[in-house]
């Protein structure tokens, strides 16, 4: 079943939200830890939306999974049950192939600890800025920017990234490419559902997508 919720995530922006509501009882090591969640879009085993609608246009093919917004912002996410008490990660590498370049009207976005329109986002753009923001409603003056979060980082505008929010005991940490660029104190989940978006107008290549527990 496939729902899907819209809710502003830039200026005059729609972010529609496709979740598949696929459950992974993976568990699996890897240097990093205990994976309870991987997909390398060489297949479709988890239902991400593939396809042309009026929302989005989405492919996967060469163990990519693109994603083109077309005309609002535009989202795909798995419902994952994380076990929060643990020390845990959420990754994924993407690489930005088309679009506006500006932060404040082209963000895009690993999201997760989500229900319905309300949810946590680590929102990245071409001009190299990045922030963390908590929202709550459909609206942009629903989403509130965390105070300090909004910077330069060393995203490369011509290449893949790798993006990853990680939790130690009761703190956040934000990397882009290895790199810790905020870091803030861990809250609770709203819901479940974690997953990746692209700003309006804005291709993206979704490389893997990887929840992990930190042993």
């Amino acid at each position: 079943m496939k729902i899907v919720f819209r809710f502003i995530v830039c200026i005059i922006t729609v972010f529609s939200f496709s979740p598949s509501f696929a459950y992974t009882e993976m568990q699996q090591t890897d240097p990093g830890g205990t994976i309870i969640f991987y997909d390398d879009f060489e297949d479709n085993k988890n239902n991400w939306t593939i396809g042309n609608n009026k929302n989005a246009t989405t492919s996967m093919r060469a163990g990519c999974y693109y994603l083109t917004a077309s005309g609002h912002a535009y989202g795909e996410a798995q419902e994952i049950k994380i076990d929060t008490r643990k020390n845990f990660q959420i990754e994924t590498r993407i690489k930005i192939l088309s679009g506006g370049s500006e932060h404040k009207h082209y963000y895009n976005m690993l999201f997760w600890g989500r229900e319905a329109n309300t949810g946590y986002y680590f929102t990245f753009a071409k001009d190299g800025f990045a922030s963390v923001e908590v929202c709550s409603g459909k609206n942009q003056p629903s989403c509130i920017v965390k105070d300090g979060s909004f910077r330069r980082s060393n995203l490369d505008p011509n290449d893949f990234n790798v993006y990853m929010i990680r939790k130690t005991g009761n703190i956040y940490t934000f990397h882009i490419n290895g790199t810790v660029c905020y870091t803030m104190p861990f809250t609770p989940f709203f819901g479940n559902l974690a997953g990746f978006g692209a700003g309006r107008n804005v291709s993206l290549a979704i490389d893997y997508f990887k929840v992990s527990y930190l042993d």
